[in-house]
């Protein structure tokens, strides 16, 4: 049966964490000595609250794991358009030291062997890239997203945090289908638990420049559609919005009806109502969502510094403000 389970963390946070995982039956993923991977959200190089995973709760969940995994990796993809080095998320988010201290290999996905592969979905045929050790070496996939809304795809939860196995760091121009490609990567995967980081949400604006909200949730799953529909449900945005995640029902992944889930208390008590505001470049960047072409003329063609440098003058002031941070260090435009 499909289980969730959600706590109100209020300075306990590895006894909450614990918690909602017995609630979900962790032990029964996670099997004696078995290869666990852990893939957190890592959108931008440094911790930023409701936009990255928070360190303390990746700490917190790799020393409950340590003792009953047999082998434990924790990874990430390069940032998209060639934004950050995996490396420097990696220690913008203390994994270096956090993982020394448990005994966790830290991966830079975008650096190891990976495979296409091609099937159809819902119909629709669609191609992915993704590295080989998760499909070959992995037994217990774990997902810990951060709780936020994404001005494309509605929420950016379980399902959207698979996208950063796409190990190459220009999957911008491999957006189109992407509702469908997030399908595929779940069936491949097969993310047992999904830990869902609400110690901050991020309302309007997601996945990087929205505003964060002190929420200090933590929601657990043992399904990702199933925490996924939970999570979007939580910040009031209707799963319509979140097409991804009612594809991968229909695709028979799991189940966007709580009514048929195991849920430790009423989730309509946490309840916030968030927001999606989309700007004009927002708005542009759809097309580049349902067009490989475009996204490839905008993106990484000779029409890119003009694309770029229109995009400039459009940022909000916070925009422009990571865009020079990630220039001064990667000479992007």
């Amino acid at each position: 049966m499909y289980s969730a389970a959600i706590a109100k963390v209020n300075g306990e946070l590895r006894q909450n964490l614990l918690k909602c995982l017995e609630y979900v039956n962790w032990k029964e993923y996670v099997k004696k000595d078995s290869v666990v991977f852990v893939k957190p959200n890592f959108t931008f190089s440094q911790y930023k609250e409701g936009v990255t995973t928070s360190p303390w709760l990746l700490k917190c969940l790799l020393e409950i794991l340590k003792d009953r995994s047999g082998e434990l990796i924790v990874g990430e993809s390069d940032g998209g358009n060639h934004s950050f080095k995996a490396e420097e998320a990696f220690k913008g988010h203390q994994m270096y030291k956090i993982c020394r201290e448990v005994g966790a290999e830290l991966v830079n996905l975008s650096k190891l062997p990976s495979k296409f592969i091609k099937s159809k979905v819902q119909g629709k045929w669609v191609k992915i890239q993704l590295p080989e050790i998760l499909l070959e070496k992995v037994d217990c996939f774990i997902s810990v997203p951060v709780l936020k809304v994404h001005v494309v795809t509605g929420v950016s939860l379980g399902l959207k945090n698979l996208w950063g196995c796409y190990p190459d760091t220009m999957r911008c121009l491999h957006h189109q289908n992407l509702d469908y490609k997030l399908a595929l990567m779940a069936k491949l995967l097969d993310p047992k638990i999904t830990i869902v980081d609400g110690l901050y949400g991020l309302n309007e604006h997601g996945p990087m420049f929205g505003k964060p909200v002190r929420m200090d949730l933590i929601l657990t799953s043992n399904n990702v559609v199933v925490a996924d529909a939970l999570g979007a449900m939580i910040i009031g945005i209707p799963l319509k919005k979140a097409r991804h995640i009612l594809i991968a029902e229909r695709e028979g992944i799991g189940t966007t009806n709580l009514e048929d889930v195991r849920i430790n208390v009423d989730w309509r008590l946490y309840r916030r109502q968030f927001q999606i505001k989309k700007t004009l470049i927002d708005r542009a960047s759809s097309l580049l969502f349902n067009s490989d072409i475009i996204a490839k003329l905008v993106m990484d063609s000779f029409l890119t510094p003009l694309a770029y440098a229109i995009a400039s003058v459009l940022r909000s002031p916070e925009e422009k403000a990571i865009a020079n941070h990630l220039r001064t260090k990667n000479n992007i435009t």
